[in-house]
């Protein structure tokens, strides 16, 4: 069993990106620790390493140059703030929407987890709509699933340049000996519903 964990370990698991007709805002749900945060940063490097000349990871690769890699990444509370941390969060996301073109790349990761669960899914949806409305690439992390679950019926909703499309990290339950399930995340990347759980 530990043989067949450590050749896991040690093997390569690709996931495909792609940012078209079908989806320029890809929302990722997914197990805690399934590589949700990995998969965002890796298409973020991808992007600077192909625009200045160096070759990317991947199989094969067909890179539009971006204007601008814009991150929202979680970051500690400062004491002085008088907004808290939801302001400071809205604060730069606001600096991002002022900044962003239909040719720049913005990546969240799990942006607006410092509010109410119904708080956070209407920001999130209300910022994504601007995103699409400007047209950008987007790869927001997150454990709203009921966001991603209706990012379809967002996108239809909303006039904008980029569609949305749900991604999901794949995890599977697996039976042990002692009748205990255990989740063993897969590190695949694929489109699909979120799956409602994220094994914290």
């Amino acid at each position: 069993r530990q043989n067949a964990h450590r050749q896991a370990s040690e093997s390569i698991v690709t996931s495909d990106v792609k940012f078209d007709a079908d989806g320029r805002i890809l929302i990722l749900t997914g197990p805690n620790s399934g590589g949700k945060t990995v998969y965002a940063r890796t298409v973020g490097l991808m992007h600077v390493m192909a625009q200045t000349g160096m070759y990317v990871p991947a199989e094969k690769a067909e890179i539009s140059p971006v204007d601008g890699v814009f991150t929202h990444f979680a970051v500690e509370e400062q004491i002085s703030s008088q907004t808290g941390r939801l302001g400071d969060e809205a604060k730069r996301l606001a600096e991002i929407v002022e900044r962003v073109t239909d040719h720049s790349l913005v990546i969240l990761n799990e942006s607006l987890s410092s509010t109410s669960h119904t708080e956070s899914v209407l920001i999130a949806e209300d910022f994504l709509q601007a995103m699409s409305m400007l047209g950008a690439r987007v790869i927001y992390t997150t454990h709203l699933h009921d966001l991603a679950a209706r990012a379809e019926e967002t996108s239809r909703m909303t006039p904008g340049k980029s569609s949305m499309k749900s991604l999901v990290a794949l995890a599977e339950k697996v039976e042990s000996e002692d009748a205990v399930a255990e989740v063993h995340r897969l590190y695949k990347i694929v489109p699909g519903l979120p799956q409602g759980r994220s094994y914290a």
